[in-house]
């Protein structure tokens, strides 16, 4: 099970990570004109759960108990990364938010360098600095960009979702994929149950649930929680938590590009190209031209049941 994610494609899966959690924007955009938003979270999580659950039964009974607390605690770093994405875009406009939450590509490899107590290495840093601009550029409107109250959710998402990477890094070797993946929905889906139940239950309109147009967004949305989560525990294995981040910086141009032929956004100018060649330069060099952000942690599983 996901012994197709070898050292030498986990860029690979991590780039179809990108797009998919780019595309998951678009679907959640649709998916407000059916639910609040800690809702949709909780349908998409218990859709992973569920799914994770009947297909990978016979593995999930093999967890041991020193692989709950320990993924557990790493999906807590998703939950409140997601939790102040959410308080974020309550309080300051989407161009600053999508500028402001892609700093885990910087976050992360100085997490790293804390982790590692060593210097990050120079070509991590061009490909951050080239990602960043290209991001600033495709995401940031001149006009609107300000500072305020939303922006430190929006920061505090980016840290989150840094040590989210990380975390996932320091116990890949000792948790399989398949029941990080099982904890990991579980516990999200149990958080955004309570958020939700919380904030949102006077809101809830269970009549428009019954439309087909929210079943397929809602099936996206649940196709997307499954597949990122197994491709992003697998692959982290293989490669370094700073790579990950920078090939993530993808995720806006898929958004952009969905957004503008599924959902009519206009693309205005030529800044928003220049920023996606600088990020798509930024990730194939990075990303692909080099092996020197790898590492190679000695996996404890056992190699005929392995998951990575």
């Amino acid at each position: 099970m996901m012994g197709f994610v070898r050292k030498n494609k986990a860029t690979f899966f991590l780039l179809i990570n990108a797009f998919l959690w780019g595309s998951s924007y678009i679907w959640s955009k649709m998916l407000l004109g059916y639910l609040p938003r800690f809702a949709i979270l909780f349908i998409c999580s218990l859709g992973g759960l569920v799914s994770t659950a009947l297909f990978f039964f016979p593995s999930i009974r093999e967890m041991k108990k020193s692989a709950i607390l320990p993924s557990m605690l790493v999906s807590v770093f998703s939950i409140i990364s997601n939790t102040l994405s959410m308080f974020a875009l309550q309080y300051t406009s989407s161009s600053n938010a999508a500028f402001i939450v892609q700093m885990s590509v910087v976050i992360t490899p100085l997490i790293m360098a804390l982790l590692e107590r060593k210097i990050p290495k120079m070509g991590t840093v061009a490909g951050v600095a080239a990602a960043m601009t290209g991001v600033f550029m495709l995401t940031c409107d001149f006009r609107a960009f300000c500072f305020n109250t939303g922006d430190v959710f929006a920061l505090g998402n980016a840290l989150f979702f840094s040590l989210f990477l990380v975390g996932q890094k320091v116990f890949s070797g000792k948790v399989k994929t398949i029941h990080f993946a099982f904890i990991y929905h579980m516990t999200n889906t149990t958080a955004f149950f309570i958020l939700s139940f919380a904030f949102e239950r006077h809101i809830i309109d269970f009549g428009r649930m019954a439309s087909p147009v929210f079943g397929l967004l809602a099936l996206a949305g649940i196709f997307v929680s499954v597949v990122t989560a197994l491709l992003q525990t697998a692959a982290i294995k293989h490669a370094s938590p700073e790579k990950a981040a920078l090939v993530y910086t993808v995720e806006p141009v898929t958004t952009l590009i969905l957004g503008h032929l599924l959902l009519g956004e206009t693309i205005n100018g030529i800044k928003p190209a220049v920023g996606c060649l600088l990020i798509l330069i930024s990730v194939l060099c990075s990303g692909f031209g080099t092996k020197s952000g790898e590492m190679e942690p000695k996996s404890r599983e056992n190699p005929t049941v392995t998951v990575s």
